[in-house]
């Protein structure tokens, strides 16, 4: 077989002429001289960007290419599974062309030489010491003579030549259909870019050439017609692909500006798009360029566009930077994400504590580093306002400079727990306050319920959404978690939500009713005073109980009941009574347990 067939690259070539002359010596020494002559090839021409040292490959149009060369080969089995082969080729590229409106010249000698040594294990020796008669050793040559169009590796093809003379020298002495169209299937897509593709064409070629030779294949006009078929769909596909990906004229135009120096005319539009020397390159989103590139678009292209871009982009977005920093106007979405004109120009990620996150700065790499770093110093700062303002409560809790142990425990576990505990939780803690400790936490915002401990202003629509969102910044989870529409109280839920963060939004659980931790608080005053409640016998439930929760009254009797509340209908009216569930010891001595939060009404400590 012979290693130097023709030289035929993934893209269409068409040849003029080609003339090969050769011998074999000895069945083991081959020689060939040969002329090839072929238009309108595609060739990769390496560019090299001398500020920044990066070679690009882009394509370019071969007029005209004339090769002349000499091939020699030998090759022969050192043993019955060691195969040696030698291969040498001198030869001439003489190539004319054009790039960018200048005239390309190759006219070079080259060398190419392999030694190879190949050992097979191969059960199937169909191709390896065989008894050839002349008719079977002229097939192999045709085999042989297939050329690599895919130029991937030796055993690829060797593959290929051996598959096809099993088909020749077997059975029907044809390629079957199946099998041309087991080769073909696998070609059939037209997906991938353009190293795929010409690979896939590359491959077609190579069964369109043996479609073509005289009796190789079942039904040859078909596969003719099939392969070539083929071939058409996937160059065309190829030149889509190609044109996408190297053809930019706009990028071309203002390259060719940037080499002379121009100054280009500049136009930023009140939608924000971006006109250079007429030509639109993309738009300003907030504080970053996006440009309008191709698809595969090539690093020299971008570089050429930001180039041009940087003459009047720059001054115009150092602009929008003081305007930012002098008008305060951004905003903090629940996508952790800072926005100024819908806009985002930074994102939140976790700090030390979920008070102090860090955040990155959404800009263009146009933009200098002093003014990256006066933009960062405004929004730290703009964002611990916001922190100390909204949530000055709990910033002052984390601050507390009292000596007092107990006070300290309490304002450490509140901090801990975003502002929201249970009673039950410190019950040790507020045994060992007194009067005055419990006023100094009154005046951080501390209430004192009887079923929570907890700082009311944190329970405001305004705090509830900064601190979730920067305590679930600061975990990095529970993302798609959002806190209760604002503005209701009560809430019969039947979807699972999560308790804690339930809790730390201010909400209540019992079962699957919600309650708001205040507005919870503000029903035990309104059942304390309610007509009865001091000799603890029946209370009437009344409007003003639902209008507080914003329930239905069958909501609210099932409210009661999981608070340990027996109802009863008297006289038309719905009354309801504390029934505490009562605890038992083994010695049978009955006893209520001390922390149920409604062992008394008449008991409660409202101070």
């Amino acid at each position: 077989m012979s290693l130097f067939g023709a030289l035929l690259g993934p893209f269409l070539i068409i040849f003029n002429n080609q003339f090969l002359l050769g011998t074999t010596v000895n069945d083991k020494f081959t020689f060939e001289v040969y002329y090839r002559s072929y238009e309108n090839n595609i060739f990769e021409l390496p560019l090299q960007d001398n500020s920044t040292n990066i070679i690009t490959y882009t394509p370019l149009n071969i007029d005209k290419t004339v090769e002349i060369g000499f091939d020699f080969e030998t090759y022969f089995d050192v043993s019955d599974n060691w195969f040696l082969y030698f291969g040498t080729s001198i030869f001439n590229f003489n190539d004319k062309g054009s790039l960018f409106g200048s005239n390309i010249q190759r006219d070079k000698w080259s060398n190419y030489s392999v030694l190879t040594n190949d050992f097979t294990f191969l059960k199937d020796k169909s191709l390896i010491n065989l008894d050839f008669d002349k008719k079977l050793l002229g097939l192999l040559w045709e085999c042989c003579q297939i050329p690599d169009f895919v130029k991937k590796t030796y055993g690829n093809h060797y593959e290929v030549i051996g598959n096809v003379f099993k088909y020749l020298s077997t059975g029907k002495n044809q390629i079957t259909d199946e099998f041309m169209r087991l080769q073909l299937i696998k070609l059939d897509k037209l997906e991938g870019n353009v190293d795929s593709l010409s690979n896939r064409i590359a491959n077609v070629r190579t069964w369109s050439y043996v479609s073509n030779k005289n009796n190789w294949t079942e039904n040859q006009d078909y596969w003719i017609e099939k392969t070539k078929h083929l071939e058409d769909r996937l160059s065309d596909r190829l030149h889509e692909e190609l044109t996408k990906t190297f053809i930019d004229k706009r990028a071309s135009v203002l390259a060719r500006g940037l080499k002379q120096d121009m100054e280009f005319k500049t136009e930023i539009l009140q939608n924000n798009d971006v006109i250079i020397d007429g030509q639109f390159i993309g738009k300003i989103n907030g504080l970053k360029l996006v440009l309008d590139l191709k698809k595969g678009a090539l690093e020299t292209d971008i570089k050429s566009l930001k180039k041009a871009a940087r003459q009047t982009i720059g001054p115009e977005l150092e602009k929008r930077i003081q305007s930012i920093i002098d008008t305060g106007l951004i905003e903090l979405n629940n996508d952790f994400k800072i926005y100024w004109n819908d806009f985002p120009i930074a994102k939140l990620s976790s700090g030390q504590d979920y008070l102090s996150p860090n955040f990155d700065l959404i800009v263009d790499d146009i933009i200098d580093n002093i003014q990256k770093q006066k933009l960062s110093d405004f929004i730290n700062k703009w964002i611990q306002d916001k922190i100390n303002l909204v949530l000055k409560s709990l910033v002052d809790l984390k601050n507390i400079k009292d000596k007092n142990s107990s006070i300290k425990a309490l304002a450490y576990q509140l901090y801990e727990n975003n502002g929201v505990l249970k009673r039950e939780q410190v019950s040790e803690y507020l045994k060992s306050l007194g009067q005055n400790e419990r006023k100094i936490l009154r005046e951080l915002g501390v209430k004192f319920g009887r079923y929570h401990v907890f700082l009311y202003q944190l329970i405001k629509p305004e705090a509830v959404s900064l601190r979730t969102l920067l305590w679930k910044n600061f975990h990095q989870k529970y993302f798609n978690i959002k806190p209760p529409i604002f503005g209701l109280n009560f809430l019969d839920d039947k979807e699972l939500r999560n308790k804690n963060f339930m809790l730390l939004c201010g909400f209540e659980k019992f079962d699957n009713l919600f309650v708001r931790i205040d507005i919870l608080e503000r029903l035990f005053m309104l059942i304390i005073n309610s007509p009865n409640s001091k000799e603890n016998k029946e209370i009437k439930i009344i409007p003003e109980m639902l209008n507080l929760l914003g329930c239905s009254k069958d909501n609210f009797k099932k409210l009661l009941q999981k608070m340990n509340y027996k109802i009863f209908d008297k006289n038309d009216e719905t009354y309801f009574k504390y029934n505490p569930i009562k605890k038992f010891k083994q010695n049978s001595n009955k006893k209520v347990s001390s922390e149920n939060p409604f062992k008394i009404l008449k008991n409660l400590n409202l101070g």
